[in-house]
């Protein structure tokens, strides 16, 4: 008998494999709508129409924070319970949370800096639940998109050696890419990996550095799988969770002994995450035929258009109470009625049978009394600084491609302002800017800065950003336009034993909140503005139907193990 496989509810693997054949096996130029396969009345009834949103629907709601998940919330909620009154409360003056498109006019047309996300991924599970959202949205008409077989797409850099590597994109370009100096080893690391000892059978969760140095190799993980990280979580791999954040590729070290025996287990585990695309492709089918060959877009106003959208749509179209400058106090749970108590929330009503919170993981727990959730204070985030950069004359980079990311063992000498990376932005979105020329970001602190006595100002981070620049890239040219943003505590670190915190969170809300406290965001399953997305989905699915629940059961409850040969 084959080794099982690592599963998770609630998808049996017959229900999928007729359509992943169809879906991903299509030939480029085949109308997705010909392909959704007829599986089931159920699901092309939409989830909206699944039989669960009709148990016993909330009255009321109150949705914590009117960044892009608190929004998405509230949106999908008003779709899946039209009858239930959701109030929206936001403590700043604006909706959009991170996600801010700053359009700066010049006399040479205008440009756009964005100070968060700035692009995103259609072809993941996550990513088509956006794409479903940008659709209900009818934003299609301002999608700014990349083909795959753009620079921006497939030119990716690493600052190692006091020079840009490039990545192989291709089968073509790996032989050339494993002479550069961050490749260094990588051949015998890969032949080596299937040969090397598995951990120890009692140990559940270690940081990424040590799950990838025992596989791959010291220089492998820190030349290049640590920028990786730096660019994503803007974190530092000696601490972050490889059981969080490389899941797959750590269960199937432990069920098959090693990355590589794990490759056909992948592709079984995947069968459940097509099974969603499918079905979002059968609702979303003339969008992701358009995008079918597109690596990354964006919107013509910058990515504010989408949560600017929501707002407008929440407001006027889903008759959501939105209410920003509201600083909540606390949460209190009332167990005979069954009802949260929203405190500072200065309105007759402000109890509700639920409350999703979409704040980061921190602020959640300082709203609940004492001793509610230690496990929630644990997730902390890193303070990152985002420098925009324009320049008049046009490819001053010097390269093509999406930008360079910067690994942590390139020497203080070689990075001594602590640089994440750079996007080369006129690359990635060039139909964003009115005005030619050469725009990038620089990204500058995440982890390095954690033990900092003090952050650097604005100001400063435009000098140090230009110094980076000029280091790396030889730039020497003042840019016309310059705008800093410092993001504190922007994005959630996963340190070893997350998914363990999260499951010990996951009861302490079930016991002493009912069930009627639900989490999403970026703090729980993912940083990424798709996953935020896909979070704030979830919740609202859950409350939608008037279940109990927090929305980490995924972490709550066993995996199921199924075998691979199963009917």
């Amino acid at each position: 008998m084959k080794p099982p496989i690592l599963r998770r509810k609630p998808f049996r693997l017959h229900h999928v494999q007729t359509l992943t054949r169809s879906f991903w096996g299509r030939k480029g130029d085949e109308p997705v709508e010909s392909l959704i396969p007829q599986i089931s009345e159920e699901w092309h009834r939409g989830v909206e129409q699944h039989p669960d949103l009709h148990r016993d629907p909330p009255k009321s709601v109150a949705i914590l924070g009117a960044g892009v998940t608190g929004l998405t919330a509230a949106y999908q909620l008003s779709h899946f319970s039209p009858e239930t009154s959701i109030t929206l409360l936001e403590a700043s003056p604006r909706t959009g949370g991170w996600i801010r498109s700053l359009k700066i006019p010049t006399s040479k047309g205008s440009i756009t800096f964005e100070t968060g996300p700035r692009t995103l991924r259609p072809w993941t599970v996550n990513g088509i639940i956006t794409l479903n959202l940008v659709s209900h949205l009818s934003l299609q008409s301002q999608i700014l998109s990349v083909p795959k077989s753009s620079p921006a797409a497939k030119n990716r850099y690493i600052y190692f050696d006091k020079r840009l590597n490039e990545l192989p994109s291709s089968i073509q370009g790996v032989l050339k890419a494993l002479q550069l100096p961050v490749l260094k080893g990588a051949i015998p690391s890969v032949l080596t990996e299937i040969f090397r000892r598995k951990r120890a059978k009692d140990v559940e969760d270690e940081s990424v550095e040590s799950f990838l140095t025992r596989r791959l190799g010291a220089n492998l993980t820190n030349n290049l799988a640590s920028a990786v990280f730096h660019g994503v979580y803007a974190g530092d791999i000696a601490n972050l969770s490889a059981d969080a954040l490389l899941h797959t590729l750590y269960r199937n070290e432990r069920v098959y002994g090693s990355i590589t025996r794990g490759i056909l287990g992948v592709q079984e585990m995947l069968l459940e995450e097509k099974l969603l695309e499918g079905v979002y492709g059968s609702r979303t089918a003339p969008l992701l035929n358009r995008l079918k060959t597109t690596s990354i877009y964006s919107f013509k106003g910058g990515m504010e258009t989408l949560t600017k959208r929501m707002e407008e749509a929440v407001r006027e179209e889903c008759d959501v109470t939105v209410k920003t400058g509201v600083k909540v106090d606390g949460l209190r749970y009332n167990h005979e009625i069954s009802e949260v108590e929203v405190l500072g929330y200065d309105s007759p009503h402000n109890s509700f049978d639920f409350v999703i919170s979409t704040l980061p993981a921190w602020s959640t727990a300082s709203l609940l009394p004492p001793e509610t959730s230690n496990a929630l204070f644990e997730t902390k985030g890193v303070t990152v600084m985002v420098v925009n950069l324009f320049y008049d004359k046009p490819n001053m980079t010097g390269y093509s491609g999406f930008g360079y990311l910067i690994p942590k063992s390139v020497p203080l000498e070689q990075n001594p302002h602590r640089a994440l990376g750079v996007i080369f932005d006129s690359d990635a979105m060039p139909e964003q800017d009115e005005r030619q020329g050469t725009k990038v970001t620089v990204m500058l602190g995440g982890h390095w800065w954690d033990n900092a006595t003090s952050i650097p100002s604005e100001d400063d981070g435009v000098r140090m950003a230009k110094e980076v620049l000029l280091q790396h890239l030889g730039i020497t040219e003042e840019p016309v336009e310059t705008m800093a943003s410092l993001q504190a505590d922007c994005i959630p670190q996963y340190g070893v034993g997350h998914a363990g915190r999260l499951r010990q969170a996951h009861e302490d809300l079930m016991d002493k909140m009912g069930g009627k406290l639900v989490l999403a965001g970026s703090s729980y399953g993912g940083v990424g503005l798709n996953d935020c997305v896909r979070s704030a989905r979830d919740a609202a699915f859950g409350v939608a139907a008037g279940r109990p629940m927090t929305n980490l059961e995924r972490w709550a409850f066993e995996e199921v193990w199924i075998p691979k040969d199963m009917p």
